[in-house]
């Protein structure tokens, strides 16, 4: 266990600090000496008194020493310059912003900086620590003991904590580490287990050993434990090791290495296999059958690894590393490791597993990049699959003369390959002259141009040629030339002052000429660059709002700290609205549908707390809508004034939802099951596997996407915290995804309590977990407060 003992002694600390600044005070002196935060006050009911030439000062009587915010109180006092002596003596008390501290005596020598306290309390408010004890001494040479003490994170207002340690005594080393002797674990007044003898790190230093387990349970892998280890290698080095069983599927070894070789060089790795010896019927478990590899091994591994380094700011180095052994691994495994939520999340659902190394310099407005990159398909087969090695990229700009022109270039040189034929080296080159324009004080615009040239050598030529050697010629034109106006409204509501709109019509051109491409191979979607002679119109209207001063805080309680203060900024935007849409003149000429879909999109945010966004496309032709999305967020706007260690219950109630709508197209089915051959027969057997396929009975007829998402966080009392987030198929009429919890915070506010379930449809698994945290007791492995990051502990 890790706890926050580095601060148990700040309360002596700051005695010290306080009583080093007082002078030496004479007969005749004002209590009040020094000025701004240096002034001293001492105040007495009976006597301050100075003897000897000043070397001694006593103080009796409700003795009061304050200095800026932290006050000393005793009812004796003394003093001796000479020796450096302090004694205070009955009822002795410090506030001070940070804690406060409350004993029957002190006594300390400034010069040698040690201390004793006795039958002390201190209490620290940034931790939420308090520390008891019979004796609290602070050592010669940075050593601590406190004799027959205890501590605890709980606030109870009444009766015993909750939980805490105590000891007959408890020793801080110069080595940092903290020594318990002849100690108890206390749940409420009743000792749990004893601890004969333990340690723990006080300062910030790691140290090697085992951490807190895991625990889980679902219905497909039965019970679930893990065992991490953790190695302190060096300062800059650590490892954490551990051996995951799952009692119906799988065992396996877990391990991540951390290294900080400089303050410019940093890397990570992450390694796991896993034996699947215990899995019974493992093809029943996969949801999706269309994949071109829908095999699970019995062994599994993985890699994941990155590094930087960044030797100069014009200089860098880098790689990312993601391997893995078969394709349904990051859909079954990912949340084996300790991820950020988005990151796993990322990571299984993502087609390819990427990875890459490479460099990156840069001199001013120039830079070079040089990367190889490696993928690995989930989806269709690897032999398919472009490999990206080396690739080398060059790019920059230049003013020209004392205009505003700039000269701008882009050259790529890339060498693909991959297992069946259709590879080769390509270089493009792009370079640009860029014109910017005003005209007198409303019209604003530019004119680009820039030819384009690409090169191509194949390794193998392309069918009925039998020329290696292609290559491209392309010129691209991109006008536009746009306004703005605007206008200011007073308001003058309680808050919001103005109001400003802002109307931005723009009209755009572009015209890259054609070029004959059937005998280029496709690599990426710079290998397929179409004729085109487009007019774009697009209006853009803007809300801001310009509101008062910023709320200053709760002028009745200047005690209480916001934790989220509220109040808008001085300006902010209100709202945001675009239209946009292409004419093709080319397409015009030919009798085709000359006329893009009618994009919009509208953005209101009315309050600093609620969020409207709206988008999608509208097909002139049939005026039907062929994509959309819309998407909302409210949270609570009342300030949190109370803080507690857990930041899950420093968070909002919130509530956001989220539609996404495609309608389906003439390649729509694609998106279902990318490995449909259309140029194989639609037989039974095929069919069986690829129902999708518009040839096989049961044609795909259904829109693309059809998802709603939402998630909510509601404190349903201040000790009780509800959060749920699930996504629905519209199209399916399922829910592919639900996660719920209730996450208990006890009354003293020392420990939470939280129950999860999660339900997943690719793999079919439901999840429960349960987790226990006692706040202030941390591990390398526990995140306290992180409600999202918990699901991921209980697979």
């Amino acid at each position: 266990m890790m706890i926050r003992t580095r601060h148990i002694f700040l309360g002596l600390t700051l005695v010290l600090l306080l009583l080093q600044a007082i002078p030496v005070l004479g007969q005749g002196a004002q209590p009040t000496v020094g000025e701004g935060e240096e002034k001293i006050e001492i105040t007495a009911d009976e006597s301050v008194t100075v003897i000897e030439g000043g070397i001694k000062i006593e103080a009796k009587g409700n003795v009061k020493i304050k200095r800026g915010v932290t006050t000393l109180k005793a009812d004796e006092i003394k003093m001796n310059r000479k020796t450096t002596d302090v004694e205070a003596k009955g009822n002795v008390s410090m506030e001070d912003p940070q804690g406060t501290l409350k004993a029957d005596a002190v006594r300390l020598n400034l010069s040698q900086e040690t201390g004793e306290i006795e039958n002390g309390d201190i209490f620290f408010k940034e931790y939420q620590l308090s520390v008891s004890g019979k004796r609290l001494q602070k050592l010669s040479g940075q050593r601590y003991q406190i004799d027959e003490g205890f501590f605890t994170t709980c606030l109870c207002k009444s009766g015993p904590p909750s939980w805490k340690i105590s000891a007959d005594k408890i020793e801080l080393t110069p080595e940092g580490e903290g020594i318990i002797t002849n100690g108890y674990f206390y749940i409420f007044d009743i000792p749990v287990f004893y601890l004969p003898y333990a340690y723990f790190p006080v300062k910030t230093e790691r140290k090697s050993g085992f951490l807190f387990p895991k625990f889980g349970t679902s219905t497909k892998d039965g019970f679930r434990y893990e065992q991490p280890f953790f190695w302190a290698i060096s300062k800059s080095s650590d490892a954490t090791f551990g051996i995951n069983v799952e009692t119906d599927s799988r065992i396996g070894l877990l391990g991540e290495y951390r290294t900080v070789l400089s303050q410019n060089a940093s890397a990570r790795a992450n390694f796991a296999y896993f034996n699947e010896g215990f899995r019974n019927n493992a093809a029943a478990d996969i949801v999706n059958k269309t994949i071109a590899d829908p095999h699970i091994p019995e062994d599994r591994w993985t890699a994941i690894a990155t590094h930087r380094h960044t030797p100069s700011a014009s200089w860098m180095t880098y790689s990312d590393i993601f391997a893995f052994s078969d394709d349904l691994f990051t859909r079954e495994l990912v949340d084996r490791f300790d991820l950020a939520a988005s990151r796993e999340r990322d990571i299984r659902r993502s087609r390819f597993g990427s990875s890459r190394f490479g460099f990156l310099k840069s001199w001013d407005d120039t830079y070079l990049r040089g990367e190889w990159k490696f993928f690995q398909d989930f989806i269709q087969n690897d032999k398919t699959t472009y490999q990206k090695t080396p690739q080398l990229t060059f790019w920059g700009r230049r003013d020209l003369g004392k205009n505003t022109s700039e000269f701008r270039w882009r050259g790529e040189v890339v060498n693909y390959i991959r297992r069946d034929p259709g590879d080769g080296l390509r270089l493009d080159l792009r370079p640009e002259i860029v014109v910017p324009f005003r005209l007198p004080s409303y019209l604003f615009g530019s004119v680009k141009l820039a030819p384009r040239e690409t090169l191509y050598h194949l390794y193998s030529s392309a069918k009925g040629s039998s020329d290696r050697n292609i290559s491209r010629e392309l010129i691209e034109i991109r006008n536009h030339v746009g306004t703005s106006l605007g206008r200011i409204y007073n308001w003058n509501s309680a808050n919001l002052r103005k109001i400003k709109h802002i109307i931005e019509p723009e009209l755009s051109y572009l015209f890259i000429s054609g070029s004959h491409q059937s005998d280029i191979p496709i690599m990426d979607g710079v290998d397929r660059i179409r004729r085109r002679n487009v007019l774009t119109f697009s209006l853009t209207n803007r809300l801001w709002g310009k509101y008062g001063q910023r709320p200053k805080g709760p002028p009745a309680d200047q005690d209480v700290e916001l934790v989220n203060p509220p109040g808008p900024s001085d300006v902010r935007e209100l709202g945001w609205f675009k239209m946009a849409m292409s004419y093709d003149i080319d397409k015009e000429r030919n009798g085709g549908d000359s006329l893009s879909d009618l994009d919009m999109d509208l953005r209101l945010t009315p309050t600093n707390f609620f969020r409207i966004e709206l988008g999608g496309g509208l097909n002139p032709g049939p005026w039907h809508v062929t994509q959309g999305t819309s998407a909302f967020t409210v949270f609570d706007p009342r300030p949190i004034t109370h803080r507690v260690m857990d930041q899950d219950f420093m968070r909002p109630n919130s509530l956001s939802m989220i539609f996404r709508y495609v309608r389906n197209g003439p390649l729509g089915f694609f998106s279902e099951d990318a490995n449909i051959d259309l140029s194989t027969l639609a037989t039974p057997e095929y069919c069986g596997i690829h129902p999708l396929d518009p040839r096989c009975p049961g044609a795909f007829d259904k829109d693309v996407v059809g998802q709603l998402n939402g998630s909510l966080l509601y404190h349903v009392t201040n000790h009780l915290l509800f959060f749920f987030d699930s996504s629905y198929d519209v199209r399916e009429a399922r829910f592919p995804g639900v996660r719920g919890a209730f996450k208990i915070l006890s009354q003293c506010e020392c420990w939470t309590m939280t129950f999860s379930l999660k339900k997943n449809v690719n793999p079919d698994k439901t999840s429960f977990g349960f987790s226990f945290n006692l706040l202030g007791l941390g591990s390398q492995n526990t995140e306290s407060g992180d409600l999202l990051k918990s699901f991921g502990f209980f697979e």
